[in-house]
């Protein structure tokens, strides 16, 4: 089996050191080279590389011996650093979210066409779960027929102190480092997700939330809702971070209706019904093909073999999220293609003001 080299482009939200972690604990890869320039950031990853850090994102980049990047930078910087590395023939590991705008997403798109290079975006906490693996697979087979209807419910909770200012201040970054609030952040997996079943939405309606006071001061969402408008009918996401009073799990639960059936899912209670008939989850996904996100690329660099994880959907998912932040501002219902790639929250007036 072919051993590759991995270098890690920055370590926002403590990313970069997660994705080092996984890759040092892999057979066959190897974390060779990596960089972040924020001291704090720098530090933890460094501390996980177990080596001194390279002095800039074109050291690693440009170091002989890297097979493919894992580009776990702001997202405002996404773009750069995969055109950079394309452009050095690496291949592309992008951890989400894919980046800040449309524009960004349409240079990663350019950038993996001209110079040839493969890439995977690293979504996992949906696509990758084998409950939600199995049903992706047997919805884009049509296994279960006609879609009546769509919920999913996604996000993280916390107790009522936890201080995520502490522990995650790039939350709280403004829209043009990173993208948006938790809409950007958590709903890209439920957005992601969404993309992969049904394609793109011909139009999307949205609203937030500031309840939380950290987000509220910093002026970014903490929770949103997204309407996705498939014609013949609407998938509905919830996606966020939440205070949650007394025990808690994380939120990862979906409803779906067919003609013939309904289905619901909570992976993290680990509960399916059929036809409100609860099932035995362990036999439930017993048979699931989960191909991870490392998986995926290594399978196309050494194979060919096109990933499920993809620029495509990636490319489609931000334009959605797009659509959403559009919804909100303009407080109006947002048909899809776009034809503007910058970030409403960017670019608006309102926001700004």
């Amino acid at each position: 089996m072919k051993s590759y080299n991995v270098g890690i482009l920055g370590n926002c939200c403590t990313h970069g050191a997660g994705i080092c972690s996984m890759f040092k604990d892999r057979s066959g890869t190897h974390v060779i080279a990596a960089y972040e320039e924020n001291s704090r950031r720098a530090d933890e990853l460094q501390q996980v590389f177990g080596a001194p850090l390279s002095n800039s994102y074109e050291a690693v980049i440009n170091h002989p011996a890297v097979d493919f990047v894992a580009v776990t930078c702001d997202p405002c910087d996404k773009a750069e650093m995969v055109e950079r590395a394309a452009a050095a023939g690496k291949h592309i590991f992008l951890n989400k979210p894919l980046c800040e705008s449309l524009d960004s997403a349409r240079r990663i798109a350019k950038a993996i066409k001209t110079h040839n290079v493969h890439f995977v975006h690293d979504i996992p906490m949906v696509r990758f779960i084998p409950a939600y693996a199995r049903l992706l697979e047997e919805v884009q087979t049509g296994v279960h027929g006609a879609v009546m209807g769509y919920h999913h419910l996604f996000g993280m909770n916390f107790p009522t102190d936890f201080e995520l200012a502490a522990a995650w201040p790039e939350r709280l970054d403004p829209p043009h480092k990173s993208g948006g609030g938790e809409m950007t952040n958590m709903g890209c997996y439920a957005i992601d997700y969404a993309v992969a079943l049904f394609g793109r939405p011909k139009a999307v309606t949205a609203k937030w939330r500031k309840l939380w006071d950290v987000y509220a001061d910093a002026d970014v969402e903490n929770f949103g809702q997204i309407i996705l408008d498939y014609g013949d009918f609407f998938a509905f996401l919830e996606v966020g971070k939440q205070r949650l009073i007394k025990d808690r799990r994380h939120s990862n639960s979906m409803t779906i209706n067919f003609e013939g059936q309904t289905m619901f899912i909570d992976a993290s209670a680990q509960v399916v019904t059929i036809n409100h008939i609860p099932q035995d989850y362990t036999q439930f996904v017993k048979g699931a093909r989960v191909v991870g996100s490392v998986e995926q690329l290594i399978g196309a660099i050494e194979n060919g073999t096109p990933p499920t994880s993809n620029i495509e959907t990636a490319l489609i998912a931000v334009e959605t999220l797009m659509a959403a932040y559009r919804s909100i501002l303009e407080e109006q219902t947002v048909a899809l293609p776009l034809p503007f790639g910058e970030n409403p929250l960017i670019a608006s007036k309102k926001y700004n003001t």
